[in-house]
């Protein structure tokens, strides 16, 4: 992998995501309401504080993306690139994707005037989001990453 590529996988990608969410937090940060649904139970829904939530949603998809940029780093440069060592880097690169498609998902869905009371709806889409997210990065990212070298068998 030459390191203009690599770079823009691992660090452009990533880095625009994040800002691309922290952008819509500012965009939509006026229509979205003080607590945010964040999680469903039998006891009902449990709210927390907006900004909180969204920024716990931010620090775990940079915590994946760094689990990942870390883990590509450190295998391409001791020479294992074989099918299992990429499907762990893309699982993380692509969970960091997910992560912030449920936060944006979460975003877009309260800001939808009456969502306060719509606890469930809010969750439904915001999972939506994350599974869509995680597909659509995977897929993604198992085609521009370099492909795997065969495994030798015996």
């Amino acid at each position: 992998m030459s390191a203009a590529r690599k770079y823009s996988i691992l660090l452009i990608g990533p880095g625009a995501a994040l800002l691309l969410y922290a952008g819509s937090y500012l965009l939509l940060g006026a229509g979205l309401p003080a607590q945010l649904v964040r999680h469903l139970g039998p006891e009902g829904a449990g709210y927390g504080s907006t900004p909180l939530v969204l920024g716990v949603v931010a620090a775990i998809a940079a915590a994946a993306f760094g689990i990942g940029v870390w883990t590509c780093n450190d295998l391409t440069s001791l020479g294992h690139w074989y099918a299992g060592p990429k499907a762990i880097v893309v699982c993380f690169l692509a969970a960091g994707y997910a992560v912030l498609a449920l936060g944006l998902g979460m975003m877009l869905a309260a800001s939808i005037p009456g969502a306060e009371d719509q606890g469930a709806n809010v969750i439904g889409f915001s999972l939506l989001a994350l599974l869509a997210g995680f597909s659509a990065a995977a897929a993604v990212l198992s085609g521009i990453l370099p492909a795997a070298r065969p495994e030798a068998l015996g």
